[in-house]
């Protein structure tokens, strides 16, 4: 019968994995190894760690980059956000008043319709001028709501002129005198239903003709923005 050996009798160190602290002492001396070990056969004579120049910070970080000099003066990058922020008022300004003024030609172009087909018969053989009759609708329906929106414009521009600390520089209001003479250019021309292609003809060169209102006031924005870009130089 076998006999299995006696606690007594194991071998003193079944356990032969070398300790963690003799590992360690190990990997460091072979990370302390000369740098020249490290390098294939024909470079040994290369230099050692200590011996390479140090970087210095100013070196470019990518190639070519202290050769290309910027095309854009940063002195003048303020400036020419600012510009360019005024430019866009005085564009979408036009946009809006063009776009209103077709909005209020509408609406008064049919008021005018209506008036047209409840004249009277007396009315129809003895017209009144155009202008004396359309005027109270003129009042309503433009002149009141372009004023409205001349004045939110003006709002956008001297908010822009504040921003960029010109604000009480310059003055920067609409001249809304052009809306007084109102449809005066209508007078003389009397409002029957004969004459209903006339005066359509006129209130469309009133209020959206090159010399109408709508030319007035995108003249208007156009000077504006250049009294404000004015006011910006030195």
């Amino acid at each position: 019968m076998n006999e299995f050996p006696s606690q007594q009798e194991l071998p003193p160190n079944l356990d032969t994995r070398p300790k963690a602290s003799g590992l360690w002492n190990k990997t460091v001396a072979f990370l302390r190894r000369d740098l020249k070990s490290f390098l294939p056969s024909g470079d040994k004579g290369g230099p050692f760690i200590e011996d390479l120049p140090a970087v210095s910070e100013a070196a470019p970080t990518a190639p070519g980059e202290n050769l290309i000099k910027s095309l854009v003066d940063l002195g003048k990058l303020q400036d020419l956000a600012f510009n360019r922020e005024v430019l866009d008022w005085r564009d979408n300004c036009h946009v809006n008043v063009i776009t209103t003024l077709t909005g209020l030609v509408d609406s008064f172009t049919k008021q005018m319709e209506e008036k047209l087909a409840s004249a009277s018969f007396f009315r129809r053989l003895i017209a009144q001028p155009t202008d004396e009759v359309l005027q109270d609708s003129f009042v309503r329906l433009v002149r009141l709501p372009l004023i409205i929106a001349m004045r939110k414009e003006e709002a956008k521009l001297y908010s822009c002129a504040q921003k960029w600390g010109l604000f009480g520089k310059v003055k920067l209001d609409f001249d809304i005198s052009k809306l007084d003479l109102e449809c005066v250019s209508l007078k003389d021309i009397g409002f029957k239903v004969s004459n209903k292609e006339l005066i359509l003809t006129q209130v469309q060169e009133l209020i959206l003709g090159p010399t109408g209102i709508a030319g007035d006031f995108c003249d208007q924005a156009t000077y504006l923005s250049s009294k404000l870009l004015e006011a910006n130089k030195p």
